[in-house]
């Protein structure tokens, strides 16, 4: 899966949606976990058992704190309410680990979740449209690898989405981070081409299959220009939202069979929707 990150700014967001977002995708993100059977660690060249048994789950309070003091610093008045309204940018962990059958148990693999808005912005003026960068990104990744004898995947969304040079920070010696965000209503999801990612890219797929094909048909309402230029393809709708072939197959399927004036016509690459007339 590949979703384009784009250099312009970012959907804007309000206090209440980036909190509601953010709670979204740590509820979406737990839902994963709790379905996740075994977890694989490219440095043992290993899968461990994630069942709940072998699995601490705790969230760090570091940026919850940030979030306050910049309450404190920017907000004029109101300030718990303030608080509540504001997404928290949120850290969860959730630490994978093994005792060998001599031996101490060892946090072998670490599946972690954050969450980016920019808190500054929204308090003070209650919505932003800034993206998520790669010093952000750096500077929670610092916060969470901190053994170079732990593999860590680290699932890192933004209420605004993310600048491009946030992909040079996405891959490490002993990470690996998916960039997610969401666009109209739709969750998206880049990885880095790497094998080490194997099953785990699943946990943070956020959406299901019948999310991304409603996702695609929505996407498809708002483009109708590409379809009367005939340049309504998969390949255009896959660097938009990211989704698998497949996916996107379907809801052409979808939506030609509802609309007679509307064609899925698979006779080149890329496949596409035609529009017909008569």
């Amino acid at each position: 899966m590949a979703t384009k990150v784009r250099k312009s700014n970012g959907p804007e967001v309000d206090r209440a949606s980036a909190r509601t977002a953010e709670e979204d995708y740590f509820e979406r993100l737990a839902a994963a976990m709790a379905a996740t059977a075994g977890i694989f660690d490219p440095m043992s060249n290993r899968t461990y058992d994630a069942s709940v048994k072998n699995r601490i789950t705790k969230e760090l309070d570091e940026r919850s704190a940030d979030v306050k003091a910049q309450i404190k610093r920017h907000a004029e008045r109101d300030l718990m309410r303030t608080y509540e309204e504001m997404p928290k940018n949120r850290l969860a962990v959730h630490e994978i680990v093994h005792k060998e059958l001599l031996g101490r148990p060892a946090v072998k693999v670490v599946v972690a979740g954050a969450a980016f808005s920019p808190v500054e912005e929204l308090v003070r003026h209650g919505r932003s449209c800034r993206r998520a960068s790669a010093y952000d990104l750096e500077r929670v990744r610092d916060l969470l690898v901190k053994s170079d004898a732990v593999f860590y995947y680290v699932g890192a969304f933004s209420t605004t989405g993310w600048d491009e040079d946030a992909r040079k920070s996405i891959a490490g010696p002993n990470w690996l981070v998916a960039l997610s965000d969401r666009a109209d209503g739709a969750w998206r999801t880049w990885y880095a081409p790497d094998p080490r990612w194997r099953s785990a890219a699943r946990i943070f797929d956020l959406s299901t299959e019948e999310e991304k094909v409603e996702a695609v048909r929505r996407w498809v309402t708002r483009h109708t220009g590409e379809l009367l230029l005939d340049e309504l393809t998969e390949d255009r709708v896959f660097d938009d939202l990211g989704y698998a072939l497949p996916i996107v197959r379907e809801a052409f399927r979808q939506i030609a069979a509802e609309d007679r004036y509307v064609k899925f016509d698979t006779s080149a690459r890329p496949f596409r929707l035609t529009r017909t007339y008569g």
